[in-house]
């Protein structure tokens, strides 16, 4: 019974541990946002090229917006139900492909890092 409870309290600090090394890094996330995301996208609702992201991070679950960031493509065109909604938020349903490029490949720290920033920025 109590190798058990240290098994179990150990799980759970590894699992704590890593939940809390992908909550991302914020100043890295703003450099990114900067560099990349802030030339299409406003963190206000004003939509610049591509829609504002005002709240899109209460909006979208960070598995999904991992995703997205990491390979916009493919999760356009598995077309889950939260890449359904966001097609529908936008107005493009119809549309074949995204829009999106970010012009550098993520991986899903630097996601992280990214929805970090909109996080703690409205976005």
């Amino acid at each position: 019974m109590r190798k058990l409870a240290v098994i179990a309290m150990a799980m759970a600090f590894a699992f704590g541990y890593a939940g809390a090394a992908s909550a991302g890094d914020a100043a890295k996330g703003q450099t990114w946002w900067d560099s990349k995301c802030k030339k299409c996208h406003n963190m206000d609702a004003k939509k610049k090229v591509g829609p504002g992201l005002e709240g899109i991070t209460k909006k979208r679950s960070d598995a999904w917006m991992t995703k997205w960031l990491v390979d916009p493509d493919k999760t356009w065109e598995e077309n889950d139900a939260e890449t359904q909604a966001m097609k529908k938020d936008a107005g493009k349903e119809a549309a074949k492909k995204t829009s999106m490029k970010i012009g550098a490949k993520l991986t899903e720290a630097d996601a992280a890092d990214i929805i970090a920033y909109m996080k703690a920025n409205g976005g």
